[in-house]
């Protein structure tokens, strides 16, 4: 089984591995003036898995994007969860976790 890992900067990294692809947090647009990837969040179209380390914004910012144009189900805290759902973010994508949590993707 051949496994790859793509880092997209910051803490943002695409694993494939398993037949899956999983996106190791979701930063992937920037501001004008930094450098970024080369792809946007909405450019993403293959995910099944986005994992959120945590709720700031340089983790969090664009997984909600990348779910709308893949159908990924989105795993973070739940505070990541609580931020999105205070914006109105499709919150029926996201699993919340607590330390210990164990998910079988």
């Amino acid at each position: 089984m051949a496994t790859t890992l793509d880092w997209y900067g910051c803490a943002t990294f695409r694993l494939r591995t398993g037949g899956l692809t999983i996106f190791l947090d979701a930063y992937i647009d920037r501001v004008a003036s930094a450098e970024g990837p080369g792809v946007r969040a909405e450019d993403i179209d293959v995910c099944d898995w986005i994992i959120v380390g945590h709720s700031h914004f340089d983790h969090l910012y664009g997984a909600e994007r990348i779910a709308r144009s893949t159908g990924a189900r989105i795993i973070g805290s739940y505070e990541a969860v609580r931020v999105m759902d205070a914006t109105g973010r499709q919150l029926a994508l996201w699993i919340g976790v607590c330390g210990g949590d164990t998910l079988e993707l």
